[in-house]
């Protein structure tokens, strides 16, 4: 159980990674918030932020989805 062929880890593992990836994506959002408010003129760390944001979500859905 927990395992979606590529990886083979057990439940509490996916469930694990997917809240460390939760909360990675949470804090990346947090600061492309904090960057746009602050310094708006500074878009490479706008997008950075949104692009690790959306990475981190993807791979916490993947663990949701996995486990």
């Amino acid at each position: 159980m927990g395992t979606d062929g590529l990886i083979e880890l057990d439940q509490s593992c996916w469930v694990a990674l997917a809240k460390y990836n939760l909360a990675l994506a949470t804090g990346f959002s947090l600061l492309a918030v904090v960057a746009r408010t602050t310094v708006p003129d500074n878009e490479l760390l706008l997008i950075e932020n949104g692009a690790f944001a959306v990475l981190f979500g993807a791979i916490q859905t993947y663990a949701w989805l996995s486990s």
